[in-house]
């Protein structure tokens, strides 16, 4: 015979199930007084409750104080006589926080209190999967937001039409506000016209039960246009229809950045190709005076200095100078000038044989290096072929009528010959023919005096010391450092054997080689703090601009190419044309060395005077990088530092 139910035995069945049951009363105030509860407490607060502790108190004293409002709300409603229930927190003895469901009902009792019998259920575990899954819902749904994406499930049919049947959040947005519908009058609307075609195609192949994907733009009811992926997959329904899952996410990000990226690919092509042409143009422009489109003197050098240590060949250099030069652009201007100089330079390049070079040396001078020259007798015939065409017949491409002549200084090369030296044999050769009575031409060398390059221009030194001292004067530098740095390019020239007229280039170029600094602004050549890089870029520019003021000078313009160059390095890493070791003038590597040791021993604002000693270390130092090694050398010899420092060829 079943036993019949007792109350500890329905008791222990709810604790199995986590259905915890208590009586108690409600007083009038609003307290709560415990009566009675199952065994199970002890878990409900995380630990066993001290003895002679009323369990009511104790429960609410743990209550999380936020759920406290709704647990009095409870309590009146029992009063009431409500029956009534509420969900709270309840922070154990053992830490640990726990939600609970709390359902009581009330009996009446005399003296305004009620009776009430309820059921506490720990609701922790359904609360925290409730509480995961509101936000995976929302980390879901904030994810299609970001992302710009919108899912949805529709109805295909044969004809391509489409049925939605769920829309996800993030249409309104795709829509520019309009909110999606049913049978998606607002979405179809918004398909631009350009990209229907490919629209209804996708749709047809849907209600064909095929999945695919699409691009194309929603014009939204904003009035932006927006850039949507379309993807779905069809599963196969009763009476021909296709149930289709599908996400649209927004690609208008994307797309701006494929067609950025489009066309900055395209517009890199098309600046590789503008560079590539910038480059040869460059490399061309370079290599080619701008007057007269022969070679310049640097690419000269370039293919001199190459054909001179070919063992293949031997080569003639010839010097040409435009004999009177100076009466033409006195009397007819510099336009006229110029024009003669071009059909000069075309008379020139029609007498020479293909292979052969030539170059605009400077001003009115050209220079020539013939191939496969094999005598002194073959060179003096080159030679004359080429004086012969300039003074057979008069000049008649200019706005006068004029007849030219030309003097020239030749020098056959001996097997692997120093440019240098061959230039200068050269020049003294040309001013042997000039001293001769000009429009012929020369290898014997003469004897240059030291005013003789300039003995038509006796006032080339007052000149330069006045064209220094205006210098000084703007950028702050003393006629001093002109003067000083004049008189060791000179004295280093000596000390190289170089030429008198070489060793006048060099003390002209002394004082001149900062003359372009005229053209820089004053507050960049003053300023006290370091330059930005636009403003080194400026102050880079006056070696270029104090050659073009010199070359303007009849009197001066021999010393041009030395000014240009004196920023150049000895590495190639100097400017304004990057030359390196014999490319560049000896004059403009003598004034290199020179203006470095005059400025390391005298005081400026940013730094202090060093002594000789140590100024001369700092060549040393210098030398085979910025400086020419052998013209540091030289410098040294001539202020008797070299024993200091050591020989540089050791």
């Amino acid at each position: 015979m079943r036993r019949p139910w007792s109350g500890a035995r329905l008791v222990r069945i709810l604790d199995l199930f986590e259905e915890h049951v208590y009586a108690g009363e409600v007083m009038p105030d609003g307290r709560y007084v415990h009566h009675a509860s199952g065994a199970s407490a002890a878990s409900l607060i995380g630990g066993p409750v001290p003895e002679g502790v009323d369990i009511g108190g104790y429960w609410e004293s743990h209550m999380v104080v936020e759920d406290r409002a709704a647990y009095d709300a409870f309590n009146r409603r029992l009063l009431a006589g409500e029956d009534a229930d509420v969900t709270y927190r309840i922070v154990g003895v053992d830490g640990m926080t726990r939600v609970f469901r709390d359902r009581a009902r009330p009996r009446p009792k005399g003296g305004g209190g009620v009776l009430i019998d309820g059921i506490i259920s720990d609701v922790t575990v359904r609360e925290e999967a409730a509480a995961r899954l509101a936000e995976a819902n929302g980390r879901f749904t904030s994810l299609l937001d970001v992302v710009g994406a919108h899912v949805y499930l529709a109805l295909a049919y044969p004809d391509g039409s489409l049925e939605e049947l769920f829309q996800g959040p993030g249409g309104d947005r795709l829509l520019g506000g309009a909110e999606p519908d049913s049978e998606m009058v607002n979405w179809d609307a918004a398909v631009h016209p350009d990209d229907r075609a490919a629209y209804d195609e996708f749709n047809r192949g849907l209600g064909q039960g095929r999945d695919g994907e699409v691009l194309y733009r929603l014009i939204g009811a904003d009035g932006v246009t927006r850039w949507v992926h379309d993807r779905a997959a069809c599963r196969p329904l009763a009476n021909g229809r296709y149930e289709v899952s599908g996400i649209v996410s927004d690609v208008t990000d994307r797309r701006r950045l494929e067609d950025d990226l489009r066309r900055s690919v395209e517009a890199m092509q098309q600046n590789h190709r503008d560079l590539e042409r910038a480059r040869v143009d460059a490399e061309l422009r370079a290599a080619t005076d701008d007057l007269t489109g022969t070679f310049n003197r640097r690419h000269f050098l370039q293919i001199a200095g190459e054909w001179l240590e070919s063992e293949t060949t031997r080569c003639g250099l010839l010097l040409l100078d435009a004999d009177h030069f100076k009466q033409i652009n006195d009397a007819h201007g510099h336009v006229v000038g110029d024009a003669v100089l071009v059909q000069l330079a075309r008379r020139l390049g029609s007498a020479l044989d293909p292979r052969d070079c030539l170059a605009r040396w400077g001003g009115e001078e050209f220079a020539v290096i013939l191939r496969d020259c094999a005598s002194e007798e073959e060179l003096v015939q080159r030679a004359e072929r080429l004086r012969n065409a300039v003074c057979g017949a008069p000049i008649v491409d200019t706005p006068v009528r004029l007849w030219l002549t030309i003097s020239i200084g030749a020098s056959l090369a001996p097997p692997h010959a120093d440019i240098d030296a061959l230039l200068d044999k050269a020049d003294r050769c040309l001013y042997a023919a000039k001293h001769q009575g000009r429009n012929r031409a020369s290898l014997t060398p003469g004897v240059v005096p030291a005013t003789s390059i300039h003995a038509d221009h006796p006032e080339a030194l007052e000149i330069a010391r006045a064209l220094a001292f205006a210098a000084g004067l703007r950028g702050g530098i003393t006629e001093d450092h002109a003067e000083q740095v004049a008189t060791l390019a000179a004295l280093t020239a000596e000390h190289l054997d170089l030429s008198a007229s070489l060793v006048l280039r060099c003390r002209l170029a002394g004082w001149l080689h900062d003359i372009g600094k005229l053209a820089v602004p004053e507050h960049t050549l003053t300023k006290p703090a370091p330059l930005t890089d636009a403003e080194w870029n400026i102050m880079r520019s006056h070696p270029d601009a104090g050659a073009a003021v010199i070359r303007r000078i009849d009197a001066l313009a021999d010393v041009a190419p030395a000014i240009r160059h004196h920023h150049e390095r000895y590495d190639g890493e100097g400017y304004p044309d990057g030359l390196s070791e014999t490319e560049i003038p000896i004059e403009a590597r003598v004034v290199a060395a020179a203006d470095a040791y005059a400025a390391m021993t005298s005081e400026r604002a940013y730094s202090a005077a060093r002594t000789p000693r140590e100024a001369a270390l700092e060549l040393r130092a210098r030398a085979g990088s910025q400086l020419d090694p052998t013209v540091v050398q030289a410098l040294l010899a001539a202020l008797a530092l070299a024993d200091d420092v050591g020989d540089l060829a050791a």
